[in-house]
This record gives structure tokens, sequence and C-alpha cells, in this order.
């Protein structure tokens, strides 16, 4: 006799940018996680998890690396000009 499986279908596996989207999205003020995940076919669990891991650990998934976010704008920072003694 052979033994059924409980799950009917095989794991989903999501690429990483719909998962970074899913958590842009969901990372909005006001975001309503439920709405994302039924608009994109998504568990709303699976979106917590995700946001969880990037906001704890920076990454999106556990197969990646953690990034360091960096901003590609230049940043201005205040200046005092102070007369030279001499």
């Amino acid at each position: 006799m052979k033994s059924q499986s409980w799950r009917k279908e095989p794991r989903k596996n999501y690429s990483n940018d719909f998962k970074l989207r899913m958590v842009e999205l969901a990372s909005r003020p006001g975001a309503c996680v439920a709405q994302i995940a039924r608009e994109n076919g998504v568990n709303d669990n699976v979106i917590f998890k995700w946001l969880r891991l990037w906001q704890d650990e920076g990454r999106i998934s556990r197969r990646l690396p953690a990034t360091v976010e960096s901003s590609s704008l230049p940043t201005m920072l205040p200046v005092e000009v102070i007369p030279d003694p001499a």
C-alpha cells in the first residue's frame, strides 16, 4: 500500500525579485498584507515571514547573504568654516 502525502501540490518557489516586491508593498504605511497576498496568490503568512526576515536579517531568503542597504545618492553634510588662527 502506497502512502499518500498530505500535500496536494508541490511547494511553490517564488523568485527573489517577487519576494522583494511583496516586502516593498507590505512595508508601505497602511498596507493590507492580506489583500496583497490575495491579489498575488500568496498566503499572507508567507509574506509576514518574508517581512520578518527582511526586518530582522536584511534578506528575503535564508539562502541569500544579508544585504547592506546603501543610498546611491550623495549625502550632504553640514560644514562649519573656521578661520585660520595664523
